[in-house]
C-alpha cells in the first residue's frame, strides 16, 4: 500500500473509530432476528480483546450457501498463538450453522503472513482481484474453502 494511502488509513481507523463501527454491528445483531453475519472476539484472560472475525452469508450468491470472511484481526502481540486459526474455524462453524457450505476471503497480495496463514488453515487461492484504496488499486488474492466443515473439523 502507498505510504500516503497507509498514513491516512492509520489517522482515520483510530481504535475509537473501530469501536464505534464494531459497535453498530452488534447493536444491529442485538436488534434484527434472523440475521445473516457473525461477529466473534477473542480475549485473553483479563477481558482485553485480541482478535476479532466478522463473516458473512454472501449476497452475491443465490442460495445462501456462500459465506465471506469481511474481517479478521489479531493483535499483533498475540499472533502466531493459535487465536486467528481458532476464530477462522469458529466463524466457519456460525457460518455452516447458517446453511453455508463454501467459504471465501480476499485479502492483499502483498500480505504474505495472512496469505500463508489461510494456505496453511487449508484455503485454495482461486483468483485475483483489486481493491481500491484511497485511488490506489491494490491486488488482492481470493481463497476459498469449498467445504466449511473442513474447517470446522480442524
Amino acid at each position: 500500500m502507498p505510504d500516503a494511502a497507509w498514513q491516512k488509513r492509520a489517522a482515520e481507523w483510530t481504535p475509537d473509530v473501530s469501536a464505534r463501527g464494531w459497535s453498530r454491528v452488534l447493536a444491529a445483531q442485538a436488534t434484527t432476528p434472523a440475521r445473516d453475519d457473525v461477529l466473534l472476539v477473542a480475549e485473553d484472560d483479563r477481558d482485553a480483546i485480541i482478535g476479532l472475525v466478522y463473516g458473512v452469508v454472501a449476497d452475491d450468491v443465490p442460495g445462501g450457501t456462500t459465506g465471506e470472511v469481511a474481517a479478521l484481526y489479531v493483535a499483533p502481540d498475540r499472533q502466531r498463538e493459535g487465536v486467528g486459526a481458532s476464530l477462522l474455524r469458529a466463524v466457519a462453524g456460525e457460518l455452516g450453522d447458517l446453511g453455508v457450505v463454501t467459504l471465501r476471503l480476499s485479502v492483499l497480495t502483498a500480505n504474505l503472513p495472512a496469505r500463508s496463514f489461510y494456505e496453511s488453515m487449508g484455503g485454495l487461492e482461486v483468483g485475483h482481484g483489486t481493491t481500491d484504496e484511497e485511488g490506489h488499486l491494490l491486488p488482492t488474492t481470493a481463497y476459498e474453502w469449498a467445504d466449511v466443515s473442513v474447517l470446522r473439523a480442524t
